[in-house]
């Protein structure tokens, strides 16, 4: 331990010899000596609780003890394990398992990949528990949400690195927030803390001018010119109406809707904010720019953040979302029941359902009341060719179901940042967001009417992840970059390798042949070697970064623990956010976009040392055929599957979207690189595309996720041998994405399916917002406006659902449309009189009536007595909002203007027509007929991992009768390309199911359904 020793006649001298950092005595400086003091009481707090939740280091190979002597650093190789600091997973069937084969069909092996949920009791145990050291959110919470003690930070004082230095000051300010800071005026304030205790209900007679004006409001007619002029005509027809004008009615909403906006200062070069320990600031603290324009005494640039507290509070106030907002709690309830009685949790469906989420329940940081949010951060470019650069923040409401919470209704703006420059101090962007949220929950809660239960309670919000693509997680996470020595995002621990004499380092498991690089010569890393987050061990981590004596031992921590500095959210109270590096998920949105990238490249010979038997798009002919068939499968995606893939050959440098992507590399790509790619890596490609479909699925099975993690670590085997071989100047090959893969299916099990944390939301929003920018010249300043008019929306809308006349043609069907239950409904046009129908269609209805249990065979007629003529209809509304066509009308257009919506899926077929037909007074069945497509081949089915259903349309020899209630969806019937694999493939077709159609329904993107006669 330290010990101090005052020599007699001197200046006081301070020495130390801790065990730790300094090994033997030595003089230090008070700082120093104060800091090991206090590091050694934590160590010696700590130590039993690491010694039962961190299991001991396995066998598989040496590990570099991080507790060395952090201030010497040696300049002979360190022997390193690949999973630096991270103790090995026991695995019982390891022998098996480093040695899996590319078709291994062993699922027994992979299950035991999985960790089982087990029971809840079980769950809980790997959690951090102590009674008088809690380590909630990854801090020791030793002290009450009150207590701003010193002791609570990983490290005691301010780090001398500036960067490190300026995130403490930030979030020390975020623990001592307080509602009354200034950012929101003293009305604003009394209005937050005491909401009406009543649901708004505005009388039709007394309140109809302003029922009026609201309705004009809500209906675009938002700005100042079109509101007035429309209010201008009002008036002249009904001068006796007393209408608001635009500067009362925005007073008029602020009153009801209790949205004030927090404005803060900004750089003018975008550097950062003039927020929290920068409030008082006068010029920037990186570029020197002055903080105001000296003539005008203005600000010259200005962050717009917008608290949730107004839009939960108007939420709540209305009895319907009241209700709806219920969600989280009911099913985080339900799920521990069923853990409690089955011992695992068979349906991964929602955020809910990952096992951080529900300890984080059964531990009581979220009770019945609380108010769940995720956090969404994310970059945007207003215009395609003109540097428009912003930031924007959103808030999804976890605690409304997954149909609900993802619409644009109810996703609350949370700040726009302007650009166009990149910000250097992301943390004074985020501070008055998560200040506001911090103040709220110091003071209990934010109060709220829960109309549903009529009664006043106190809401905490919990954040429960907050979410970035890759690039800009490290802003929220404050973790190094995917270029780092520690560069995983999830922070597993595992060491990346480097070329000689670059500093880039890659996540390669197999060590190249002849490579020896110090810190990088580990041996080969099993890619089933998948390590959990363990917060105790990023705290220690942490302690190191923010101890650190100079900027040459920032600079090795920082390297060798991952870490650049503490994350802003671990300022939030303590149990009111999941935990870090916990609440920062994996986003799958961006992983196609990265995956495509990657393989295309590689494919068309982009990257240095890529002219490999894989490079066959290299070959230009290759590239223009390849492209044109892409182009000419669009007349085959039905209109509810969206943009259609453009030519890659021609656009794809030129703004190719993300849904693009999507649909060419998941939906058609393993048809269309069928004879394209040799085999070997087709077989690979099409093993990676079979998981990741699942992935992008809402609702997943235990046992899908056991074949996804199955398909993933046998890809990220094969990616290695196949293309980068043990080759030193190939390593650059394997990217950052190709690592995250083997942590798809973990995570799922641990936050829930990703795409319901994906970024899908934020990109929609995005496009919402920026499309509604009507003024160039100042486009940040009407990007801001929008966003908060957008706020004001989601209220009214809540608080006044019947003045919001969009909420009422919410499900309406089109007129004439026969409801038919359980979302299905048949839609125009139709036969206009009974018409007969052909002998193989007759066949088909009687052999559907012979086989179906409630008809029976004693209910059918004989033949001769029936009148076999029928009303056609043309199309059917799916539950899933998709419209599926007809053959009897879409063959009446020519393939150039069809997006043809006529195949279905049950067992696969093309649709004749629909029909109803009365089997008896009774009982009148909707039925459709059906000309089935042909088993698949059953070997392309197999060495595609089930991706590739390749098959003919059979026509009359296999005509059906089927009920309108088996089918599924609707589904995508394209040609092989006959330019790769020659005139033999021409009657040969593939199916397409829509990927990520969850996408879609969350969102509330549906198909339009125009009427049609």
């Amino acid at each position: 331990m330290p010990c101090g020793h005052k020599p007699a006649s001197a200046p006081k001298l301070y020495f130390c010899e801790c065990p730790r950092y300094c090994k033997r005595l030595r003089q230090v400086p008070k700082t120093t000596y104060n800091n090991h003091a206090r590091a050694m009481h934590r160590d010696a707090a700590q130590a039993s609780i690491a010694a039962r939740t961190i299991p001991a280091h396995s066998d598989s190979g040496p590990v570099m003890q991080l507790d060395e002597d952090v201030h010497s650093h040696q300049d002979e190789e360190i022997q390193q394990s690949p999973i630096q600091d991270y103790p090995q997973p026991h695995d019982p069937d390891e022998d098996l398992l480093d040695n899996i084969q590319p078709h291994t069909d062993d699922m027994d092996a992979i299950q035991e990949l999985l960790p089982d949920p087990g029971s809840l009791d079980a769950l809980a145990a790997e959690e951090l528990q102590n009674d008088n050291s809690e380590h909630h959110n990854g801090i020791n919470n030793d002290t009450d949400d009150n207590d701003d003690d010193d002791d609570d930070d990983p490290a005691t004082g301010y780090s001398i690195v500036e960067e490190v230095q300026i995130a403490q000051q930030f979030i020390e300010a975020l623990r001592n927030a307080d509602i009354n800071n200034g950012d929101l005026s003293p009305d604003a304030v009394e209005n937050l803390l005491h909401p009406p205790e009543y649901s708004l209900d505005l009388d039709d007679k007394s309140d109809a001018d302003l029922i009026q004006c609201l309705r004009l409001f809500l209906h675009g007619h938002d700005s100042t010119k079109h509101y007035n002029k429309t209010v201008h005509d009002l008036r002249i027809r009904h001068p006796e109406d007393n209408l608001l004008s635009y500067d009362q009615l925005k007073c008029a909403i602020r009153q009801l809707t209790g949205i004030a906006p927090i404005i803060s200062n900004m750089c003018p070069s975008s550097c950062l904010a003039y927020t929290g320990p920068l409030h008082e600031k006068q010029t920037c603290h990186c570029c020197g720019l002055l903080r105001l324009d000296p003539t005008t005494g203005k600000s010259r640039q200005e962050l717009l953040s917008i608290p949730p507290g107004p839009c939960i509070q108007a939420l709540k106030q209305h009895t319907k979302t009241a209700a709806q907002m219920d969600y989280f709690w009911q099913r985080s309830q339900a799920l521990l029941k069923e853990l409690r009685n089955n011992g695992e949790i068979e349906l991964i469906d929602d955020i809910v359902c990952g096992t951080d989420v529900l300890l984080a329940v059964e531990r009581g940081d979220i009770s019945e009341h609380d108010t769940v949010l995720m956090f969404s951060f994310d970059g945007a470019q207003i215009y395609r060719n003109k540097q428009s650069d912003c930031w924007i923040s959103i808030g999804i409401i976890v605690a409304f179901s997954p149909d609900l919470r993802y619409k644009k209704r109810l996703v609350l703006p949370g700040s726009i940042t302007p650009g166009p420059k990149k910000i250097k101090i992301i943390e004074s962007c985020l501070f008055p967001s998560l200040h506001h949220i911090a103040a709220v929950n110091k003071a209990g809660g934010l109060p709220v009417w829960d109309a549903s239960r009529q009664l006043l309670v106190k809401s905490k919000l919990y954040t429960v992840l907050a979410t970035a693509d890759g690039p800009r997680m490290v802003y929220l996470n404050g973790l190094v970059g995917h270029s780092g020595k520690m560069g995983c995002r999830l922070w597993c621990g595992l060491v990346g390798r480097h070329k000689p004499g670059t500093p880039m380092h890659y996540p390669v498991l197999a060590k190249p042949d002849n490579y020896n690089v110090a810190g990088c010569s580990h041996d080969d890393v099993p890619p089933h070697i998948v390590n959990p987050i363990d917060p105790v061990r990023y705290q220690e981590c942490l302690c190191r970064v923010l101890n650190s004596r100079n900027q040459t031992d920032y600079e090795y921590q920082r390297r060798e623990t991952g870490i650049c500095k503490p994350s802003i959210f671990s300022g939030l109270p303590n149990g009111t956010y999941l935990g870090i590096p916990h609440m920062f998920p994996v986003d799958i949105m961006h992983l196609i976009l990265n995956l495509a990238d990657l393989l295309i490249g590689l494919w068309r010979g982009k990257f240095d040392g890529s002219k490999g038997p894989w490079a066959v798009l290299a070959v230009d002919e290759k590239w223009q055929i390849h492209g044109s068939d892409i182009a000419h499968a669009t007349p085959y995606l039905p209109g509810s599957f969206n943009r259609a893939p453009r030519n890659p050959a021609e656009k794809m440098s030129s703004g190719y979207k993300a849904w693009e992507f999507l649909l060419y590399t998941i939906a058609i790509g393993p048809g269309y690189f069928f004879g394209l790619l040799p085999p070997p890596f087709w077989r690979s490609y099409c093993k990676l595309f079979a998981a990741v479909r699942i992935i992008y699925q809402r609702r997943i099975r235990k046992e899908q996720l056991a074949v996804v993690h199955k398909y993933l670590i046998e890809f990220v085997a094969e990616f290695e041998a196949l293309y980068v071989d043990h080759h030193c100047d190939r390593m650059h090959f394997v990217r950052p994405i190709v690592h995250v893969l083997v942590h798809l299916a973990l995570e799922a099990m641990r936050v829930g399916p990703g795409i319901a944390s994906s970024q899908w939301t934020m990109e929609r929003n995005i496009g919402n917002l920026v499309e509604e920018i009507k003024q160039d010249s100042t486009p940040y300043a009407n990007l801001s406006r929008r966003a908060v008019e957008r706020a004001k929306v989601i209220c009214l809308k809540a608080l006044l659902p019947d003045v919001d006349g969009e909420a009422a043609k919410e499900g309406r069907l089109p007129q004439l449309a026969k409801d038919l239950g359980g979302g299905y409904a048949l839609l125009r046009a139709m036969d206009s009189c009974h018409r007969d129908i052909s002998d193989v269609e007759e066949d088909a209805l009687i052999q559907f009536l012979e086989e179906d249990p409630k008809c029976g065979l004693d209910r059918i007629p004989p033949r001769s007595q029936w009148d076999t003529s029928v009303v056609r209809w043309s199309r059917l509304l799916l539950p899933s909002g998709q419209v599926a066509r007809s053959l009897w009308k879409e063959s009446l257009r020519p393939i150039s203007k069809v997006r043809i919506a006529r195949r279905v899926k049950v067992e696969f077929g093309e649709v004749r027509y629909y029909f109803r037909f009365d089997i008896s007074k009774m009982d009148t069945r909707t039925l459709a007929t059906i000309s089935l497509y042909s088993r698949p081949d059953p070997e392309l089915l197999e060495s595609s991992s089930g991706t590739l259903w390749s098959c003919r349309h059979q026509g009359d020899a296999a005509v059906v009768v089927v009920d309108v209630k088996c089918i599924e969806a609707v589904v995508a019937v394209v040609p092989h390309s006959t330019g790769i694999l020659g005139a033999e493939w021409a009657d040969r077709v593939f199916i397409v199911e829509k990927p990520g159609l969850d996408i879609s329904i969350m969102s509330g993107v549906v198909e339009e359904i125009p009427d049609e006669q």
